[in-house]
């Protein structure tokens, strides 16, 4: 009985301590252990000081590729260094059409472009809470001509692609993660994301997801996202996720499994 007490302890001790299901956090995934979700990118714990992760539900579409590796630690922060490609070109151009998925006009050919992203991350527990500080370069690189009037005037697409358009831009955030009960936990991000010098240049976003970790394999997160934003139209505010057909928000739903290939 005692054996069985103590296995228990030991169990939800390494548990409570082990950095999964920590994606915005600078700990790098445990070494051959995979997660994924139905939104989240699907990311490898290569050796205990790198990761790689990739959306692979999008890849084919939008090629793209993440890499994230541990840092030496700095005023009792834990660090990382992330950098991430992107080749949105595919993507695009299928969006480049008139009636149903067209959201480009037709006109715009979209040429090679890639964008390049490189972030510093610090990760501390203060207060019984995570706190995760991130800030960063991104790079737009285009092969050709861009027409600047084929944007995408959409919360969270927009200033993301306008890296393309504006050859630059930078962004920051701060993330707190705290488990709340049991296997219960919330999450809270601010992010701010800047094109210096370009039309509609700055977006603030907010995040809160509310997690339930059935195990180390299985969670389910609910919980929302908003966005401010300036747009070559002017300002605008959005709680997403948002169905114009149902002129309502609904709750972001999103389940994530792992596994450990060792």
């Amino acid at each position: 009985m005692k054996k069985v007490a103590l296995a228990f302890i030991l169990s939800n001790v390494v548990f409570s301590n082990n950095k999964i299901w920590k994606s915005h956090s600078a700990h790098i995934l445990e070494q051959g252990r995979v997660e994924v979700g139905l939104f989240q990118p699907l990311r490898y714990g290569y050796n205990p000081f790198t990761e790689f992760s990739v959306h692979p539900g999008w890849f084919f579409l939008i090629p793209n590729f993440e890499i994230k590796e541990s840092r030496i630690d700095f005023y009792k922060f834990k660090t990382a260094s992330s950098y991430k490609v992107i080749y949105p070109t595919p993507l695009l151009n299928m969006l480049a059409k008139e009636g149903t998925g067209g959201i480009i006009a037709p006109q715009h050919e979209m040429p090679s472009m890639f964008i390049f992203s490189g972030s510093l991350i610090g990760s501390r527990d203060i207060g019984g809470f995570e706190i995760s500080l991130n800030a960063g370069l991104d790079l737009g690189l285009v092969f050709g001509d861009l027409n600047p009037t084929s944007t995408i005037d959409l919360p969270l697409v927009y200033h993301r692609l306008g890296v393309l358009y504006n050859g630059w831009g930078v962004h920051s955030g701060i993330d707190f993660q705290r488990v709340v009960k049991s296997n219960f936990d919330i999450l809270f991000d601010f992010d701010i994301l800047a094109l210096p010098g370009y039309n509609g240049a700055l977006s603030f976003e907010n995040k809160v997801l509310i997690s339930w970790n059935k195990s180390e394999k299985f969670k389910v997160m609910t919980g929302y996202k908003f966005v401010v934003g300036e747009y070559p139209f002017g300002s605008d505010a959005r709680i997403l996720p948002y169905f114009p057909v149902l002129e309502a928000w609904v709750p972001i739903i999103e389940f994530q499994w792992a596994r450990n290939i060792k």
